[in-house]
């Protein structure tokens, strides 16, 4: 048993860093469950962004974050857009204008076992709309 959280809970892992976002920005920023990353408490320098402008210490707080299933039970809603505040704080001032957040893997999220209704800036794959459909869960595109 883990003693800091009193869970015999393993962390999900995600095949998708980029799908991991998606659910890190719900449980961070609308549910408040999970401490966002705080680029000021850790002291981040210009030399913390990468040479694309990815905040390397970011992206390693949120790839070191474990996700357990109680976590992942609480998100009924998942929104896909490239304007996410965990976006930023993995790559500040991204205009969402490549493909480098874009999800290749959808399986972690099509599992997410309470999803209800998932918010689309653009069309998700087909593939991907069909099989959330499958479930139940509400699609919204802009």
């Amino acid at each position: 048993m883990d003693d800091d959280t009193n869970t015999t809970e393993e962390p999900v892992e995600f095949a998708d860093f980029n799908a991991k976002l998606l659910v890190l920005d719900v449980l961070c920023y609308d549910l408040d469950v999970l401490e966002p990353y705080d680029g000021d408490d850790a002291g981040e320098t210009e030399e913390d962004l990468d040479v694309d402008g990815q905040d390397d210490r970011a992206r390693e707080y949120y790839d070191d974050l474990d996700l357990l299933p109680s976590h992942l039970a609480l998100v009924t809603e998942l929104t896909v857009d490239s304007d996410l505040e965990v976006l930023q704080d993995v790559h500040p001032g991204w205009d969402g204008s490549d493909d480098r957040y874009d999800v290749q893997n959808w399986d972690d999220l099509l599992d997410l076992p309470a999803l209800e209704v998932v918010y689309a800036a653009a069309p998700l794959p087909a593939h991907v709309a069909e099989r959330l459909a499958e479930k139940g869960v509400d699609v919204r595109s802009a």
